[in-house]
Order: C-alpha cells, then sequence, then structure tokens
C-alpha cells in the first residue's frame, strides 16, 4: 500500500469502522519506517488524568530531609529568636548613632536580617 501524500498512510486497523461501503478513514498513521513498515497506528483514547494522584501528595519540604522535625522546628524557633535579638540591637543603635549619620551599615544590617527572618518565615510554613 502506497501513501498517498506524506502525512502517513491510512490506518488499516480502523478502515472496518467505515460506515458505508467504499468509505475510508480520516486516521493517519505516523508513514511507513522500519519499525512500523504498514504505517499504521493503534487510536488512542487515553484521556490524561484530570486528577492526578500527585495533586494529592503533600508537598515536599525541609522538614522531611530531618528524622525528627519537631527538633528541626524548635531549633528554627530559636534561629528565629536569634535574628530577632540582631534586629532589636540594630534598631537600639539606629536611635543614637543615626543622629550622627553614620547609620548606613546599620540599615543594611536590618535590611538583611529581616530578609533572612522573612525567609525563615517561608521555610517554617512549608513553602520552602
Amino acid at each position: 500500500m502506497s501513501a498517498q501524500n506524506n502525512e502517513g498512510t491510512p490506518n488499516v486497523a480502523f478502515q472496518n469502522e467505515a460506515k458505508y461501503p467504499h468509505q475510508t478513514t480520516d486516521f493517519r498513521g505516523p508513514g511507513a519506517s522500519a519499525e512500523n513498515p504498514a504505517g499504521a497506528f493503534p487510536r488512542d483514547l487515553r484521556q490524561p488524568d484530570p486528577d492526578p494522584i500527585e495533586a494529592h501528595r503533600p508537598k515536599s519540604t525541609i522538614f522531611q530531609a530531618i528524622e525528627n522535625p519537631y527538633a528541626l522546628q524548635e531549633a528554627l524557633n530559636k534561629l528565629e529568636s536569634a535574628l530577632d535579638d540582631i534586629i532589636g540591637m540594630f534598631q537600639a543603635e539606629k536611635n543614637t548613632l543615626a543622629r550622627e549619620g553614620g547609620f548606613s551599615k546599620g540599615k543594611e544590617g536590618i535590611e538583611l536580617f529581616e530578609s533572612w527572618k522573612q525567609e525563615l518565615e517561608r521555610i517554617k510554613a512549608g513553602q520552602e
């Protein structure tokens, strides 16, 4: 059977689906190849699963990398408290050094440690 065009050959497996004599189907195969000499292909009626199992799995978080996630939570709470202490130190110095105009590095320190704290809050919320 020769191909009429370059889109592949009519699928002989589905010619019995024609409803009238001498009717052919529109199903086209991938064309003849060494692996598929007839150029036929099976009809694929599969549809993607509308509710895949991956959607119901809990999202992987950093807490799954530690055997005792409660110990990690406690350590993260201590880290958050330490960051609060550091930010508090900078803010206390801000009142005295800002008057003298030498607190630009202190502002950078506050921004840095507050960004760390925000990152830590995302980790604790299970977003990382």
